[in-house]
């Protein structure tokens, strides 16, 4: 995998678990423990999307 790809995988990766971090903890209004444990799952769902999608 080259810089680009590797690039987009972390920026997909990143943006999701800070993005299921936010709904979580301040739309939701879910405890720190519990946001960051669906952050991080969802963070490593997004990976392996965005893996799976720049591997073609």
């Amino acid at each position: 995998m080259d810089a680009a790809r590797i690039r987009q995988v972390a920026l997909h990766t990143i943006c999701a678990g800070v993005f299921m971090f936010v709904l979580n903890y301040y739309v939701l209004n879910s405890g720190l423990e519990s946001s960051l444990s669906w952050a991080v799952a969802f963070a490593a769902m997004a990976a392996g999307l965005a893996y799976r999608q720049t591997k073609s």
